[in-house]
């Protein structure tokens, strides 16, 4: 059947809340039995007790509609579960009466009148409807997307426990994934940033990094800026197309520079360095840099020395983890979860590659209707992704992964 150029699936589908695994299998069943271009289809899943009246339109921009009869036997389901929550929790213990059997005339004045027990009984019949159906019929949903298109006061109006509900809801689908090339022919180059070695190096900085805010800062005078010092400096850093116009954020006065923290690689040009010394060189700003598009920018670095310190440390052992960092059982312990967290780092840092990858390599039309909601459409397709990753059976191959 076909209705506005939209192609419209008839079915009756059993409520799948409970188990989760019904879901799963309900959801294989329907889209097998759906997959295939037809006018209308009746498709009976049988995946658990209740059973509903389901007709799935897709309308234009990727939006979809079900129009849901719920049969009358939930509704009164509703009804009584909704009676028994609020003789419980809005009218509690009253005297002379067992709570299941408090008068329904007790709860409805308790709750404030007919308009708003009937409103509480829809709502029950609503969620336990949707939350059947949705699972089954809409699969590849964007979250929160999902609205009852039906009037509800109509509905408000039209409801009755004893007899079946139909109700409308729309909502976004996720939009196709196309692949650009055969995904058995990809091969994924990435750069991977680091190895063992340099996750221990890190976590070595990182615990160096916690001596220096437990220990003290001496005044150097006598030798010019070493590895591992700190500094006070005047710093002026500018693209060297527009040396007038500073980065924002990288024109500072009496600025505190620690050269174990130095991201630019800043130090290598100020070795030597002594007090009241200004230096001047170009530099080209990394590509992992975290402003994008100062990427590959050529600049220019005025720096002047201020002051110098050198650091006096204390040692790193048990006695300093349980003083400072009482969560951790020894300094092993400390050093080696250091260790763990840089790796794990790195490797999420790998998989954003991957998926960065993998998305040059799929494509996927986006309507106005994801532009209010990009980054949840980015969520979700994360497991997409991770799923392609698997799917691919990538493989190593010096800085690169293949698909076999």
């Amino acid at each position: 059947m076909h209705a506005r150029g939209a192609h419209l699936v008839h079915s009756r589908c059993q409520g799948v809340s409970r188990p989760p695994t019904h879901v799963h299998a309900a959801s294989k069943q329907l889209l097998g039995a759906s997959g295939r271009r037809s006018r209308t289809r009746t498709v009976l899943v049988q995946a658990a007790k209740r059973e509903y009246e389901v007709v799935r339109e897709v309308l234009p921009k990727d939006k979809v509609s079900l129009t849901i009869t719920v049969p009358g036997s939930i509704c009164q389901e509703g009804f009584t579960e909704t009676v028994k929550i609020m003789r419980r929790d809005v009218v509690g213990a009253l005297k002379g009466f067992r709570q299941d059997k408090i008068p329904l005339s007790e709860v409805i004045s308790r709750v404030g009148g007919q308009a708003q027990f009937d409103a509480a009984v829809l709502e029950t019949v609503l969620i336990r409807a949707m939350g059947d159906v949705m699972p089954i019929h809409a699969a590849r949903m964007l979250p929160g997307s999902e609205q009852i298109a039906t009037n509800m006061p109509q509905l408000m109006a039209a409801f009755d426990p004893a007899k079946p509900l139909t109700f409308q809801v729309t909502y976004a689908r996720l939009p196709d994934v196309q692949w650009s090339s055969p995904y058995q022919d990809i091969v994924i180059t990435v750069q991977d940033t680091g190895n063992l070695e340099s996750d221990q190096a890190a976590a070595e900085g990182l615990i160096r990094q916690y001596l220096k805010q437990e220990g003290q800062k001496r005044v150097v005078a006598d030798r010019g800026l070493a590895p591992g010092d700190g500094a006070i400096i005047n710093m002026r850093i500018a693209p060297k197309s527009n040396p007038a116009a500073p980065y924002p954020g990288l024109d500072k006065e009496k600025f505190f520079f620690d050269t174990d923290g130095d991201m630019l690689d800043l130090t290598d040009h100020m070795l030597g360095m002594l007090p009241g010394e200004a230096r001047s060189w170009e530099f080209v700003f990394p590509q992992d840099w975290h402003v994008d598009l100062w990427r590959g920018q050529t600049a220019i670095a005025d720096i002047k020395l201020v002051e110098l310190f050198s650091y006096i440390l204390p040692e790193f052992n048990d006695e300093f983890v349980a003083k400072h960092y009482p969560q951790f059982e020894s300094a092993a312990d400390l050093r080696k979860s250091l260790v763990s967290s840089t790796s794990l780092a790195r490797m999420k840092d790998l998989d954003a590659q991957i998926q960065d990858a993998i998305v040059t390599q799929v494509g996927w039309q986006i309507f106005n209707v994801y532009l209010n909601s990009i980054t949840t459409v980015i969520g979700s397709y994360n497991a997409y992704f991770t799923m392609v990753v698997v799917m691919l059976r990538v493989k190593w191959v010096g800085g690169s992964c293949t698909a076999p």
